[in-house]
This record gives structure tokens, C-alpha cells and sequence, in this order.
């Protein structure tokens, strides 16, 4: 066997010399400085500095990242039931302001010029009602009519428990709705401020301009009833259908 391998080497080292390309080479005759299937061990691996291990770390949870958390949060459990008092507790009491609160004085109502020229009048009602006739396109009141309206007031400023209505007309010919309504407010601001300035309490008076009246209506077109109904009567409609009837 050794004579075979000594054979390829002298052929290997021939063909060597003879090829111009391939560098010379040296071929150990000696056999047991041969190699026989054994391998030098590993070097050991330095431990890795915390700079890289720390980069290392980086990488895979970049590369791998975590699943989302799936855990919900959940209340404290109670080891006890907490006791339930024997009673509520007192109610707090706010104290009074420091000082004394300023109370401005009502608003004095507008006054109410008589005009001579102005076709005003009165009518009686029932139940002690009052209606008051006005000119065309005016809401002037002439002394008598103005008179008249303030003994009215005379009369109700001392019964508190009922309330009083003015239900305010007026007609102008065409079809405008504005124009009727503003000349009724002015007529029913003027007898508030009448009724006012007599002594009924204002928080009493409850004006309505109403405009132009209903085609069924057979009343004066240009007229305020003066109507007074305790406080708890809710129905306003139903006064305004009284006065309808001549």
C-alpha cells in the first residue's frame, strides 16, 4: 500500500514540473506527519461586549416582534361587603350670602298722553269686563276712554288672585298680517301701562296681540276686551271665543 501511494506522488510531482502554470510542489515523503482524521478543536468565542449584545437584542425584537397582549384589565376583587349605613346622610346647608343683596325698584310704567282728537270708547262686558274702541290705524286713547280703563284698575288692584288679559284686534285693509299685529301690541301696551300705573301688579297683566280677527268673528275689528279669570284657568282660547259675540 505504501508503495502505491509513493507511485501517485512521484506521478503528481512529474506532471508538475512539466506544466509552466502550476506553481512547484512540496510533497512531505515522511507519512506519520500525515494527518489521520483528527481536527484541532475550536477556538473559544469571546464573551460578546454589552454594546453588541444590546444591538443583538434590537435585531430580534425587530425582526420577531411581540404578539399583542390579549389580557384585559380586570377590577380589584373585594374581600368584604362594605356595610350599609343606617341612615342618609344630613343634607348640606348652604349659609346666607355675606351682606345685603341689592333689590332694585320695578320699572315705572310708560305714561299714557290723552289725545282729544282720538274716536276712542268703552264698553261693558260680563263679569265685569271691560272693552275698549279704538279709532282706525290708531292706539291713541282720548281722556274720557283713559278715564275710564283707570277705574277699571282701580277695581282690580286688590283682587291678587285673579289674573288679566288684554286681547288686542286691529284690521287694516289688504292682506298684510304684520301691520295689524304692531298696531295691536302698541293698544295693549298702552293699557297695561294704564292698569300698571293704577296699582294692578304687572306679573298680572298678560297682553296678546292677536292682529286681524278670524272671519267669524262679529265683534268690532278694532277693539281690546279687558277680561280678568282666575289664575288657575288655563284656557286662553276659551276667553278669547267669549268676546267674539257682539
Amino acid at each position: 500500500m505504501n508503495r502505491s501511494i509513493l507511485t501517485s506522488l512521484a506521478v503528481t510531482a512529474a506532471l508538475a514540473a512539466f506544466s509552466p502554470h502550476c506553481a512547484k510542489a512540496q510533497v512531505a515523503a515522511n507519512l506519520d506527519n500525515l494527518p489521520q482524521g483528527q481536527t484541532a478543536p475550536p477556538a473559544p468565542k469571546a464573551p460578546p461586549t454589552h454594546a453588541a449584545a444590546s444591538h443583538a437584542q434590537a435585531v430580534r425584537a425587530e425582526n420577531n416582534p411581540a404578539p399583542p397582549s390579549t389580557s384585559h384589565h380586570t377590577a380589584p376583587s373585594h374581600t368584604s361587603i362594605p356595610g350599609v349605613p343606617a341612615a342618609p346622610p344630613p343634607p348640606v346647608v348652604l349659609p346666607p350670602p355675606f351682606g345685603d343683596i341689592p333689590l332694585h325698584p320695578a320699572v315705572a310704567a310708560d305714561a299714557v298722553t290723552p289725545n282729544p282728537n282720538a274716536k276712542t270708547s268703552t264698553a261693558p262686558l260680563q263679569e265685569g269686563d271691560l272693552r275698549v274702541l279704538f279709532d282706525n290705524n290708531s292706539a291713541d286713547l282720548n281722556a274720557q276712554t283713559l278715564s275710564e280703563v283707570a277705574a277699571f284698575a282701580d277695581r282690580q288692584k286688590n283682587t291678587p288672585e285673579k289674573r288679566i288679559l288684554l286681547l288686542s284686534y286691529a284690521t287694516l285693509p289688504g292682506d298684510d298680517i304684520s301691520m295689524p299685529r304692531r298696531i295691536a301690541l302698541a293698544r295693549a301696551l298702552a293699557i297695561r301701562s294704564i292698569l300698571v300705573s293704577h296699582g294692578v301688579a304687572s306679573t298680572r297683566i298678560y297682553p296678546r296681540a292677536l292682529g286681524r280677527p278670524d272671519q267669524t268673528d262679529t265683534a268690532p275689528a278694532d277693539r281690546l276686551d279687558i277680561l280678568t279669570e282666575p289664575h288657575s284657568t288655563p284656557d286662553l282660547k276659551a276667553s278669547e271665543t267669549r268676546t267674539q259675540t257682539p
